[in-house]
C-alpha cells in the first residue's frame, strides 16, 4: 500500500508541473511557446497573443490533469488484472497519444494565430 500512495504522490507532482505551467502561460503578458527550445513567436506575428496564451496554458491544465488519471487508472488496474504486458503496451499508447494531442494542438494553433508573411 506505501508504495502506491509514494507512487500516486509523484504522480500528482508530475502532472502538478504540468498544471503549474500551463497557469503561468494563462496570465503570462508575452507569447509563450509549448515545446522546450522553441522559440516564441513575437507579439507583431500573432494576430492574437492572449488567446494564443490561453489555449495554451489550457492545453497544459488539461495535459497534467488527464496525464495524473491516466497514471492512476494505470496502477489501478496494474493491481486488478494479471496481463501486465498489455497494461504496459496500452499505458505507452494513451500517454504518447496525450502528447501527440498537444503538439496537433500546438500546431492548429500555429496556422490559425501566426500571419502569414
Amino acid at each position: 500500500m506505501a508504495g502506491i500512495i509514494i507512487y500516486l504522490a509523484i504522480s500528482l507532482l508530475v502532472s502538478l508541473v504540468f498544471v503549474v505551467l500551463g497557469v503561468n502561460q494563462l496570465r503570462s503578458k508575452v507569447p509563450v511557446a509549448l515545446n522546450t527550445g522553441e522559440v516564441p513567436p513575437r507579439e507583431d506575428e500573432l494576430t492574437d497573443m492572449s488567446e494564443w496564451n490561453h489555449k495554451h496554458g489550457r492545453n497544459l491544465i488539461i495535459y497534467g490533469c488527464a496525464l495524473f488519471v491516466t497514471m492512476s487508472a494505470f496502477i489501478y488496474f496494474l493491481k486488478k488484472f494479471d496481463n501486465t504486458v498489455f497494461q504496459m503496451v496500452v499505458f505507452f499508447i494513451v500517454i504518447f497519444g496525450e502528447i501527440a494531442w498537444l503538439e496537433i494542438e500546438h500546431s492548429l494553433l500555429k496556422k490559425k494565430l501566426i500571419k502569414k508573411p
